[in-house]
């Protein structure tokens, strides 16, 4: 133990109160990618459910459809959003991020039942 009874000094960097906003986005972020595997798989079942599907799949007809590369495009920008809003400190960045996992989510399930139309 030391005898310096000398005050020391505070720290440079100011201690912030921990953020509630950022806490209930980023477990809103975590309900929403869960909710979005059983969305997309009911989406898929109702897709196959269309005459244009059973067309599609048995004889080959109608096989009209959304390209692959958009719905890549969707579930990578689902997958940064919600890395963003995991991983962010900033709170305006992390709205935006949530909002955007939200909306590519929709899209993607949009291209789901869209599917052979």
């Amino acid at each position: 133990m030391s005898d310096d009874l000398r005050p020391r000094a505070a720290s440079p960097v100011p201690v912030t109160p921990p953020d509630a906003e950022g806490t209930r986005l980023r477990k809103r972020s975590m309900i929403w990618a869960g909710l979005f595997v059983p969305a997309s798989l009911l989406a898929g079942i109702l897709v196959l459910t269309r005459e244009n599907t059973a067309r599609c799949l048995g004889y080959g007809e109608a096989c009209d459809g959304t390209p692959g590369l958009l719905y890549i495009a969707a579930l990578v920008v689902v997958l940064a959003a919600l890395v963003t809003v995991r991983s962010t400190s900033r709170g305006d960045v992390r709205r935006a991020a949530f909002w955007t996992q939200l909306g590519a989510e929709g899209v993607f399930l949009l291209f789901l039942l869209t599917a052979f139309a």
